[in-house]
């Protein structure tokens, strides 16, 4: 089995005993067998380890690793390092992977050749209960259009071609980015040349939490976000107007709401140009768009 890994799934576990047990029991499930569990125990101080030594006893796919807290970039860069599969797929300990994820993701990132891709994701709340479904851009295209207000990947559905983090020298907190480093990574890697898309199926079911690191660093996070999105454009401004030139003929409605977010962004520039765009656009959509830029 261990020479016959293709995708190394990667989670970092930090007093994550509420939820542990779930989110391991989801990637067990996958229907996809060929892949590696790498889990950092990143000094727990609650029954993390325990749990996690009940299914490393169990699951010879995974791989533990015990040691002191030294934060979740050194945790991402540890498991990459470790990694015998062609591909690394993130996961977090209190999220939970449809059982299709790992077969989906791996046969729509070979089939488009891209080197990251995520899903759409259920919004759960803290007693398990649904409570929203967050659509996310589909090509790489309309991922790339999506930097210019926000990520197009929520951080644990991403699967990664290592080749590619290998390749071009790239791991996570290589910038002065170091609350946001999802977002620093797919930019350093958009910048690489790296393919962007995600799977049109739902793959993860997302956690919010209170007490989640993005919560409590929530404003670092922001201002970070921020600055990067802003330079993005800044960098990018050619690649974007090329894009806008030729849009999918098909948008899904997150899609649909970065056009929007787009074009208002422009009016603001009083750049009326692409205005027509919007005809075809549900007015809901048009309102519930704006309404974000101008909060933002």
């Amino acid at each position: 089995m261990k020479n016959n890994i293709i995708v190394s799934v990667i989670m970092a576990v930090y007093n994550a005993e509420k939820y542990l047990d779930e989110a391991i029991q989801s990637i067990l499930i996958q229907t996809y067998e060929k892949f590696e569990f790498i889990i950092i125990n990143d000094g727990s101080s609650d029954k993390s380890l325990e749990i996690l030594e009940k299914y490393a006893i169990q699951d010879s796919r995974i791989v533990m690793i015990n040691r002191k807290n030294k934060g979740l970039v050194y945790s991402l860069n540890e498991g990459i390092l470790k990694a015998k599969g062609k591909y690394i797929a993130r996961m977090d300990a209190d999220d939970i992977s449809d059982p299709f994820r790992l077969e989906n993701q791996l046969e729509f990132i070979e089939n488009n050749n891209l080197d990251i891709c995520g899903g759409h994701y259920l919004l759960l709340g803290k007693k398990g209960k649904i409570n929203g479904l967050n659509v996310v851009p589909i090509s790489h295209e309309m991922c790339t259009l999506s930097l210019l207000f926000k990520v197009p990947f929520a951080h644990p559905s991403v699967m990664i071609r290592k080749s590619f983090l290998n390749n071009n020298l790239l791991e996570y907190g290589q910038s002065k980015y170091q609350k946001a480093e999802d977002l620093d990574l797919w930019i350093r890697m958009h910048k690489c040349g790296a393919r962007f898309g995600n799977v049109d199926k739902v793959v993860l079911k997302y956690r919010v939490l209170e007490e989640s690191l993005s919560k409590q660093n929530g404003v670092l996070i922001l201002k970070e976000t921020k600055d990067m999105l802003r330079q993005f454009y800044k960098d990018n401004q050619q690649q974007i107007s090329l894009i806008i030139k030729n849009l999918p003929s098909v948008l899904n409605a997150e899609e649909k709401s970065l056009l929007v977010r787009y074009i208002y962004y422009r009016i603001k520039k009083l750049d009326f140009s692409h205005i027509g765009l919007m005809r075809k656009i549900d007015k809901k959509i048009i309102f519930n768009s704006i309404l974000s830029e101008m909060i933002r």
